[in-house]
């Protein structure tokens, strides 16, 4: 069994004059967060339509301080240190984003958990009795997430392609408008020189 995990790639036919031009900016941080902005918006019909597949169900008091499951659905660059050990490793001139949940038990709904049993008996208010049990159950996979991925990929492509245009253009504006001022750092001037 492979160890090594696999992730969703895409490369961009028939939008060379776009990689042409993010080629044009000066330096790899502003390629870099013109690409990151661009996936962000092209990601978002996906975190959209996992919010929407998401149950929503009253919290209980005990867990007043925590977020419902649709709240915590977002889409980063980021992972937590547990999650880290697990994902694709990046090349430093590679864009990642994530989307999913910060919820801690989101993986748990996910993929399921298989028999779970306490060590010692444990106290469990089943209904309105409180009854001694060692035995925790199963959870189901609901894979909610994936169900979203699958139902809104086809609308990546030309989100992000629309998204890159406008950051580029942005870009090129500010870039415009710091060399009036005088304002570029020597990384910019040294990017544009060459």
């Amino acid at each position: 069994m492979s160890t090594v995990k696999t992730g969703f790639e895409f490369r961009l036919h028939g939008l060379e004059e776009l990689l042409e031009a993010l080629e044009m900016l000066p330096t790899v941080a502003m390629q870099k967060t013109a690409v990151r902005n661009a996936m962000k918006k092209a990601l978002e019909p996906v975190a959209a339509n996992y919010r929407s597949k998401v149950p929503w169900a009253p919290k209980p008091k005990k867990y007043a301080k925590s977020e419902h499951l649709r709240d915590s659905i977002t889409i980063t660059s980021a992972l937590k240190k547990s999650q880290r050990r697990h994902a694709m490793r990046a090349t430093p001139d590679s864009v990642v984003m994530y989307v999913g949940s910060t919820a801690p038990h989101a993986h748990l709904l996910e993929f399921g958990t298989k028999e779970r049993w306490h060590k010692k008996k444990v106290k469990t208010l089943l209904g309105s009795k409180w009854v001694e049990t060692e035995y925790t159950g199963r959870v189901t996979p609901r894979p909610y997430l994936r169900n979203a991925w699958d139902s809104s990929k086809h609308e990546i492509i030309p989100i992000f392609a629309a998204e890159m245009k406008k950051n580029l253009e942005r870009a090129a504006r500010n870039l415009a408008r710091r060399a009036a001022k005088g304002t570029l750092t020597q990384k910019q001037i040294e990017g544009l020189l060459e």
